[in-house]
């Protein structure tokens, strides 16, 4: 086994998209079992070591729940499942407050509502301070039931060992410095993630009001200056989506990825007509899309960038320490697929399903997200470099374990009968 600073280091950063981060659910609960199997294997450090997760939105929630604390890597896993599974809207009302019981015909409704607005004048309404607190407490109520937290807890402890970054954007803004509004969270990693945090990232202004949220104080120029305040927060969606730069910025260079695989949910290219979007449903798809690959595509630019530069550095000798830090980095992308390929359980992926919780959707969809990993895996495209990368500037001395099939991973949900009975049905016909 190569000795620990051998090990390529690994980020995981998992893009936000509403209903559609299942689709990561489904990516994250494969790898995190095939972890576990290399681990039982006694394989464990030898191909690669987590050091990071990052998401943004839903992305930053599935990424925390799999990053919390446990005796396992499958039990990180099965917290992802088990949150997607409370996060459905559907028929079963166990573990559900009576206002939820109806939450599958109220999605249908709201579904077919939206279904109409190419016929309709569109009409905004305000979001709603009483549905953005009942909707936030259930999403807290799901977090903890995921993972085995108390009822009042307020924070996710997460593995050691392993960072977390989730993206939020301050509304409010400071005058001398624009970057100054992108946060990411955990303030203090120590203490964990708060759960508020998390709402913070996922925070959609157009369904929650800005979400309240005490955290460092800053002057005008974004700098701290050691008291608390009430800020208030968005869906990270407007600053990075997911974060990257956090991963590099500031860190010596044993602690920056080798290795960053990503999460993608929007399409980069558009499928629809040949002129571009046409009516008023397809643009509101593609604005939201386009937007939310912004800031990943601004952030991989820039690690190219980056890759050039420590490639001509390499064999510079006696570098500067600044210089020093300079390191390859070989960026993968496992992506939820072209606009031909996206249509699961009779939902065709644009805006308004990204707002879906119909069972069947969600089962699709992290039906999905495990095929993808897989073949990713399997075909060694988790340790090339995407497309978008220059593939002389990466590292090239990666090795590729020998991953197991999805089916073969159902021996980590024994004693959960339910889980493994999801798990096969969402595995089946996968080779």
């Amino acid at each position: 086994m190569k000795p620990t600073s051998d090990v390529p280091a690994l980020a995981i950063a998992c893009q936000g998209g509403g209903a559609h981060t299942a689709f990561t659910a489904g990516v994250l609960a494969y790898l995190f079992l095939s972890f576990e199997h290399f681990r039982q294997n006694g394989e464990e450090g030898r191909w690669f070591r987590l050091i990071g997760l990052s998401g943004t939105s839903g992305g930053a929630i599935t990424a925390a729940v799999a990053w919390s604390d446990a005796t396992s890597w499958a039990e990180g896993a099965r917290r992802v499942l088990r949150y997607w599974n409370r996060n459905k809207a559907g028929l079963d009302p166990r573990g559900k407050l009576p206002v939820w019981w109806g939450e599958y015909f109220t999605n249908a409704a709201g579904q077919l509502a939206m279904a109409w607005q190419d016929y309709l004048p569109e009409v905004n309404f305000p979001p709603s301070a009483f549905m953005s607190t009942l909707v936030q407490s259930r999403m807290r109520d799901d977090m903890r039931a995921a993972i085995g937290l108390p009822e009042q807890a307020d924070r996710i402890v997460g593995r050691r060992g392993v960072d977390l970054f989730a993206a939020a954007v301050d509304v409010l803004g400071y005058p001398c410095n624009p970057q100054a509004s992108f946060r990411t969270f955990p303030e203090r990693p120590d203490e964990g993630v708060r759960l508020d945090e998390l709402l913070a990232s996922a925070c959609i202004p157009e369904l929650f009001v800005a979400a309240p949220l005490s955290v460092e104080s800053r002057d005008e120029a974004g700098q701290d200056t050691g008291g608390r305040e009430e800020r208030y927060f968005w869906d990270g969606l407007y600053s990075q989506n997911p974060p990257i730069n956090d991963f590099f910025i500031d860190r010596p260079r044993s602690q920056k990825p080798d290795l960053l695989w990503v999460i993608q949910i929007n399409p980069n290219k558009y499928e629809g007509h040949v002129r571009g979007p046409q009516t008023p449903t397809e643009q509101a798809d593609r604005r939201n899309e386009l937007a939310g690959n912004l800031s990943l595509g601004q952030e991989l630019r820039a690690i190219d960038v980056v890759n050039k530069i420590a490639t001509e550095l390499k064999d510079v000798p006696r570098l500067p320490p600044a210089l020093a830090e300079y390191k390859q980095v070989t960026v993968s992308v496992i992506g939820l697929g072209e606009r031909s390929r996206k249509v699961f359980a009779g939902v065709t992926l644009e805006y308004a399903s990204k707002l879906n919780r119909a069972p069947a959707f969600i089962d699709a969809l992290m039906a999905e997200g495990i095929a993808a990993a897989f073949e990713a895996a399997r075909d060694g495209k988790l340790i090339a470099p995407h497309v978008s990368m220059n593939e002389e500037n990466c590292r090239s001395d990666l090795d590729n374990p020998d991953w197991p099939t999805p089916s073969g991973l159902a021996v980590f949900f024994a004693g959960e009968p339910e889980l493994a009975s999801q798990w096969a049905a969402l595995t089946d016909g996968i080779a």
